[in-house]
C-alpha cells in the first residue's frame, strides 16, 4: 500500500519498523524516522536502527528526517553516539523537527554541545526540514 507523507505529495514506498522507531522510505528519496514515547531506546537500538535502513536504501547514503512523539526524549547515551560521524552510515544529512519546546531546547543543546559529525539542523516543520534534506540527494 502506498501512503501520503505529511499532507505532501511525496509518497511512503516503504516502511519498516524497529522498537521505538518507524522507518519510512519516502519516494523523493529522504527516509523518515519517527520515535515512539511508548518504547525505550538506547545505542543498541540506534544500531539496529542503522541495519534496517541501510536494507532499505541498499546500504546507500539518504538524507535522514527525524519526527518525536511529544514524550519521547533522546537518552544521553544516544545523543552522544548518535553524533559521532560513523555512527549513521547510511545519513547524509539529519534533519530534526521539533514539535515541542523541550524537543527544541534538547536539539540546541545537542547542536552545541555534542556537535555532530554529520549536516544537522533542527526546524520547526517537516516541509522546511525536507527541502534542507533535498540538497544531500
Amino acid at each position: 500500500m502506498v501512503q501520503t507523507d505529511l499532507n505532501t505529495d511525496v509518497k511512503i514506498i516503504r516502511t519498516e519498523y524497529c522498537e521505538a522507531f518507524t522507518i519510512k522510505l519516502r519516494s523523493d528519496g529522504i527516509i523518515h524516522s519517527h520515535t515512539s514515547s511508548g518504547v525505550d531506546f538506547n545505542v543498541a537500538s540506534l544500531k539496529k536502527f542503522n541495519v534496517v535502513m541501510g536494507e532499505m536504501i541498499d546500504c546507500k547514503k539518504a538524507p535522514l528526517l527525524i519526527t518525536f512523539d511529544e514524550f519521547a526524549i533522546p537518552p544521553v547515551e544516544t545523543r552522544e553516539f548518535w553524533a559521532l560521524k560513523d555512527a549513521c552510515p547510511y545519513a547524509s544529512a539529519d534533519a530534526y523537527v521539533t514539535a515541542t519546546f523541550g524537543h527544541k531546547l534538547i536539539g540546541n543543546f545537542y547542536l552545541t554541545f555534542n556537535k555532530p559529525g554529520r549536516p544537522t539542523k533542527i526546524f520547526a516543520n517537516t516541509v522546511e526540514a525536507a527541502n534542507w534534506l533535498k540538497t544531500f540527494l
